[in-house]
């Protein structure tokens, strides 16, 4: 079992996204996934409900004394549980944080989201020094666009902060914008593609608990 927490202070990031497609596709390899929403705006939850074509199970909860309890018993029960947290600073970001076996902040390709990225890394690195354990975080790269100047900016920009970044950069493509209103998460194609080879890091840092063949 793992727990995988997306976390950064920003709003419109791509948190939501990520967790999309890691449930959906874990779900399509036949693990077992559950999501708890700790974003105010419950967008995750709506997406489970309304849109998602695999079998899901989320909670909705953005009270912090009740983030650690929720994520536990969910933990007994799934083989992988996600964590959407809210695109502001909150105490249950750290909850959300401090019991991760993998923590993925999004950044999206602006100088804003850099900021508030070495914000979150920071927050990660205290929270390991809190809890005596190294908490594995690492930056996502999302709304990526290859060979452009904003793109070679952001990558300098994150290389002079420092920033642990995955290899996957996940591109400014439909088929994941098209995941929140279709329940479709991309297996085929670019975005396919992008997303396998996210799983694969995913699973190298720890994140899932076992090797599991991918939809592709």
């Amino acid at each position: 079992m793992s727990i995988i927490t997306i976390a950064t202070s920003k709003g419109g990031a791509g948190k939501t996204t990520i967790a999309r497609l890691i449930l959906g596709r874990l779900s399509l390899s036949g693990l077992r996934v559950a999501a708890v929403d700790a974003d105010f705006n419950h967008t995750l939850t709506d997406w489970v409900r309304t849109a998602a074509k695999q079998q899901i199970t989320v909670e909705h909860e953005v009270d912090e004394a009740r983030i650690v309890p929720l994520v536990s018993s969910l933990h007994d029960a799934h083989d992988v549980v996600v964590i959407d947290t809210a695109g502001a600073p909150t105490q249950a970001t750290i909850f959300a944080i401090g019991c991760a076996d993998v923590v993925l902040v999004p950044c999206q390709t602006s100088s804003a989201d850099i900021v508030e990225a070495i914000k979150t890394m920071n927050l990660i690195k205290s929270a390991s020094m809190m809890m005596k354990r190294e908490v594995t975080a690492r930056v996502v790269l999302t709304g990526y666009q290859p060979n452009t100047n904003i793109s070679a900016h952001i990558e300098g920009e994150s290389a002079k902060a420092k920033l642990p970044l995955m290899e996957t950069r996940l591109h400014r493509l439909v088929a994941f914008q098209e995941m929140s209103f279709t329940g479709i998460v991309p297996t085929s194609g670019p975005a396919g593609l992008q997303g396998s080879n996210f799983l694969v890091e995913i699973e190298a840092l720890g994140g899932i608990p076992q090797p599991q063949k991918m939809a592709s």
